[in-house]
């Protein structure tokens, strides 16, 4: 099993989404699916400030967090979230940044960058899966 599908295998998740990235709302949506406890920060119009006042109400840590943000920079969110005591971390596809990357390689926590999370939720026949058939065959699963 790769770090990317025993990522999916958590309790409780934190989802950071500005709506930016339609596949975070199937994201949640499967998630709860499945049983999870979710909790999302959705910071869509919000302010600097406004993020910060929204980070200190949350329950936190959480074992896993998926972010999917382009209105501001991830390695924010990602320097407050490790330091509250998360450690698992997944940046959604196209939304790590440098910042991001050079945390990633780095021992701040276990960061995954460069994956869609639908590769890994869901069943059927959707694009998802067809992502997920193509992913596998070309060996980026």
């Amino acid at each position: 099993m790769t770090n990317s599908e025993s990522f999916w295998e958590g309790k409780s998740y934190l989802i950071v989404t500005d709506r930016s990235k339609p596949a975070i709302k199937l994201t949640i949506d499967e998630l709860k699916k499945i049983g999870m406890s979710v909790q999302v920060l959705d910071i869509k119009d919000m302010d600097a400030a406004q993020i910060q006042a929204a980070l200190e109400v949350l329950s936190l840590p959480v074992e896993k967090v998926v972010i999917g943000i382009t209105a501001v920079e991830p390695a924010d969110i990602i320097k407050y979230l490790i330091g509250r005591g998360c450690k698992d971390i997944w940046v959604h596809w196209r939304t790590d940044t440098e910042k991001v990357r050079e945390m990633a390689s780095g021992a701040a926590g276990h960061i995954l960058i460069g994956r869609c999370p639908m590769l890994y939720l869901g069943n059927g026949l959707s694009i998802h899966g067809m992502h997920r058939l193509i992913a596998r065959s070309l060996g980026k699963y």
